[in-house]
């Protein structure tokens, strides 16, 4: 049935949009910039995503929201990935997308990247994997990180 194809290549692409944020792909850029492009940005990326990692262990730890689909849990780890807020991928999203907006400097470039981020965030949502608040608050913790690592960067203790 064309309707049935129809959804599951929709369903497909939307979890191939929500790899974009995962951590193996923010390692990826990482080690792009870190080889081939410029290890400043590499050091920021990696001092960002350090934080964000740190502030969503102790919010999770402190404030266990489930997932809409819940997980079970049976170890300290285990409940951290089971919990919902904030959403990681949409924090990694969030201080990524600003950080290649900053770095490259491109309106078309910088519209393309809203857009995968945007993708980002809505496909956590239709995975069922987090609702609005969980994403909305991992955007917002990313998009903070960014400008805390970035003033730090900018701050007379770097040359």
């Amino acid at each position: 049935m064309p309707s049935e194809f129809l959804k599951r290549q929709s369903h497909d692409l939307i979890r191939d949009i929500s790899s974009l944020g995962s951590l193996p792909f923010y390692i990826l850029i990482l080690v792009f910039f870190e080889e081939v492009m410029d290890s400043n940005m590499f050091f920021r990326l990696l001092i960002g995503v350090l934080i964000i990692y740190a502030v969503v262990v102790v919010i999770r730890n402190i404030y266990f929201k489930n997932r809409p689909v819940k997980f079970s849990h049976h170890n300290f780890i285990e409940k951290l990935d089971a919990a919902a807020f904030p959403s990681l991928h949409a924090a990694r999203t969030g201080l990524l997308s600003l950080s290649l907006i900053n770095y490259f400097d491109n309106i078309i470039l910088s519209i393309v990247i809203l857009l995968l981020a945007l993708g980002i965030l809505y496909s956590r949502i239709y995975l069922k994997r987090h609702d609005a608040k969980d994403v909305i608050g991992g955007a917002v913790l990313g998009v903070l990180v960014y400008f805390a690592v970035y003033s730090f960067y900018n701050s007379s203790f770097f040359p």
